[in-house]
């Protein structure tokens, strides 16, 4: 006689990787800032998003008055904070943190 086999089933919906999303807020904080505070000595608080946004992902400052410069160290407000909130996503899926979580039936994932 045949062994009956057996299906598991996903939950359908969407998970939201919070280590991942949580990469953004340092940049996000750091755009907000630069908005309302117009630390590039712009007129237009978008002006100085667009120059801020640049210096922390791109690292790169293009501003007219300045020597367009490009700068290691400004990464680490924006774009390595992101790299490293996917990694850590990655780390704790592979240790089955993730596999835990789903067991609490919370929408996230780590």
């Amino acid at each position: 006689m045949a062994k009956r086999k057996t299906y598991r089933r996903k939950k359908p919906g969407f998970k939201i990787p919070l280590f991942a999303v949580a990469g953004f807020v340092p940049g996000a904080a750091n755009l907000k800032r630069a908005y309302d505070d117009k630390i590039h000595g712009q007129t237009s608080g978008l002006a100085n998003i667009g120059t801020e946004a640049g210096r922390i992902y791109l690292g790169f400052d293009n501003r007219i008055g300045a020597n367009p410069k490009w700068n290691l160290a400004w990464l680490w407000e924006g774009s390595f904070p992101i790299v490293l909130g996917f990694v850590a996503s990655k780390v704790a899926s592979r240790l089955g943190a993730n596999r835990m979580l789903a067991r609490t039936g919370l929408p996230i994932k780590l």
